[in-house]
């Protein structure tokens, strides 16, 4: 269990640096332009590590939702590029936090896509709620506009 926390916690500050810069070529190139580059390097490094490592199987008959990962993805990154220079970093990833976890109980509440469902409960809506305070609270600190 501690490997998945520390993989977890790297992950999340993997995450945060992934944003910035992303962020930074988005003010040089655009959004859009820079969730191409990042998702065409993406595909290079994720090629290469396949080749290395030989895991898995690539596959493309599987039913088409499968693949809608690839679209949320690019829509997500391009929101990104376009949000964090303008509303920070830290602000960014508590509203990414919250809308996730909502998103997430509500797939865990109806099981999509095969999971098991998992009830929302009255203390996970309470968490929701003071994320949202939360997020309310980190906001209100004085504007940068670039």
């Amino acid at each position: 269990m501690i490997v998945l926390v520390l993989v977890t916690a790297v992950n999340g500050v993997l995450l945060s640096w992934s944003r910035l810069i992303n962020a930074a070529l988005g003010l040089r190139v655009g959004a859009l332009p820079s969730s191409l580059i990042n998702h065409l390097v993406g595909t290079v490094v994720a090629g290469l590590l396949l080749l290395v490592i030989r895991t898995g199987t690539v596959r493309f008959d599987l039913p088409l939702y499968y693949f809608c990962g690839g679209l949320l993805g690019v829509l997500v990154v391009c929101g990104w590029n376009y949000a964090l220079p303008r509303i920070g970093n830290t602000f960014l990833a508590i509203l990414v936090i919250g809308t996730q976890i909502g998103g997430s109980a509500v797939i865990d509440h109806f099981g999509l896509l095969g999971g098991a469902a998992f009830p929302i409960s009255t203390s996970s809506i309470t968490g929701l709620a003071l994320l949202l305070i939360g997020a309310i609270l980190a906001q209100a600190r004085p504007q940068v506009t670039p």
